[in-house]
């Protein structure tokens, strides 16, 4: 039982008997995400009424946080004035999303409810290209002039920090409003208060541009530990933040998006349960249609084969050990270099030193799994030539598949294409008609048949 349930009772009766007073101090008192969680087994008419208790700035905190098809259904029951306080108190990229995800009446409705600026802000960040780093600023964030002092800097903190989203990372502009350097909060405290924020801030600044793929603005803050990274436009003009915590959601979104691609399914954008059964199907159905109409070829194969099996029945006795034995390795090599190049430990121009690598790893492991293999057929069969014919075409299988493993994520990352979507199904479906190929080939030739 989630722990949050246990609320739902008491917090049901306070409605009922409509104290509001007692209801607002009780949520008042939880995290945000906690009240999520109980307002999401309330009837939609109690969630309501508890958002009414709610004060603005936690009003916005707990409405961001429900899925988008959730945020649609609330809006829908608010009245227009409520719509406006939750809208005006959101993030700029959390509004940003939310109006993304609504219907092209209801966006259009609910701009006409924003003043002249917030309105604008919002336009500019919707007219990002999707998944870019523009589309997740915030532009509340705290900005200095160079030519200030440490006192005046602090002062002014300290008079529009509670506007910020953050203010423990602080940004340096020019006239222009170029970034010029970056300042931490703490730096600032512990600086002389005559001194110039040009003399105390650091001069080399990790940033992103508009454009750039929300994954680099991902990586950046990952790899230097930064709690958001400054976005800059062409000219190198500051126009916002992507802050860490919009940062943990786009790991989530693009590590789902690759086990997808992985396990050779698309996902509904809903929960498991409110997706649509024949939505489902769909989703699942078209990988798998061909992947069996690849499979064919494969039962072509070995019809072609039918003499080999028929001379000696052993040999099918074999042929799933070696099938599955190079579809594994190959998922193995490609889920490595697929992670070393989504995480930037490897690059293209590496491509010839990870090849060499994993030949000979893949040499090595064929060699221990046709030993393997050696053993097992001898001991089967009774016959040391079958024996030692289906370790070598093992060791074989184990060296292509390794080796197609790698070659297929690095070519698909060359043409530009997401090497995610060499899923372990289509290798394995792949690894099945060269590793057969090569069994019957190498049975064939060294048994005589």
């Amino acid at each position: 039982m989630q722990w949050h349930k246990i609320f739902v009772p008491e917090i049901t009766e306070l409605i009922e008997q409509r104290n509001l007073k007692e209801l607002g101090e009780f949520l008042r008192g939880l995290h945000p995400a906690d009240i999520v969680d109980i307002l999401r087994d309330l009837p939609s008419a109690d969630r309501v009424l508890a958002f009414r208790v709610l004060d603005k700035t936690k009003l916005a905190w707990v409405f961001s946080m429900f899925e988008p098809e959730e945020q649609e259904e609330l809006l829908k029951l608010f009245t227009e004035q409520k719509v406006k306080e939750i809208l005006l108190e959101m993030d700029s990229d959390d509004r940003a999303q939310l109006l993304e995800e609504l219907p092209a009446d209801m966006v259009k409705k609910f701009l006409a409810l924003l003043p002249h600026d917030e309105k604008e802000i919002t336009n500019l960040i919707l007219n990002y290209p999707d998944n870019s780093a523009g589309r997740l600023i915030t532009t509340d964030y705290v900005a200095l002039r160079a030519d200030k002092t440490a006192t005046e800097a602090i002062e002014y903190v300290r008079r529009t920090g509670p506007d910020k989203e953050t203010i423990y990372i602080c940004y340096v502009i020019d006239q222009t409003r170029k970034l010029i350097g970056v300042l931490s909060l703490r730096d600032l405290i512990l600086a002389p208060p005559d001194k110039k924020i040009g003399e105390i801030m650091k001069t080399i600044v990790s940033s992103v541009k508009t454009t750039d793929d929300q994954e680099l603005a991902a990586r950046v803050i990952q790899k230097y530990d930064l709690l958001a990274v400054p976005v800059v436009d062409r000219e190198g003009r500051l126009v916002g933040i992507v802050t860490v915590d919009d940062v943990i959601d786009i790991l989530e979104e693009e590590v789902t998006e690759d086990m997808e691609k992985m396990a050779a399914v698309r996902l509904p954008e809903e929960a498991y349960f409110k997706a649509g059964f024949f939505q489902a199907v769909r989703k699942r159905a078209t990988w798998l249609v061909i992947l069996i109409i690849a499979e064919t070829f494969t039962s072509d194969l070995i019809e072609n084969y039918t003499t080999s099996l028929t001379s000696l029945v052993a040999l099918a006795y074999f042929i799933p050990m070696l099938i599955s034995s190079g579809g594994n390795t190959g998922a193995q090599s490609s889920t490595l270099v697929i992670r070393a190049l989504a995480i930037g430990e490897v690059t293209l121009g590496e491509w010839w030193k990870i090849l060499s690598r994993e030949v000979w790893i893949g040499a090595t492991l064929g060699g221990i799994l046709g030993g393997v293999a050696y053993i097992k057929v001898y001991q089967s069969v009774g016959d040391q030539t079958t024996g030692i014919a289906v370790g070598l075409a093992l060791l074989a299988v184990v060296l292509v598949g390794n080796i197609i493993g790698v070659l297929i994520p690095l070519i698909f990352r060359r043409i530009g294409w997401d090497p995610a979507t060499v899923s372990s199904p289509l290798i394995a479906t792949v690894l099945d008609l060269t590793g057969l190929l090569i069994y019957f080939e190498v049975t064939r030739r060294m048994l005589s048949i």
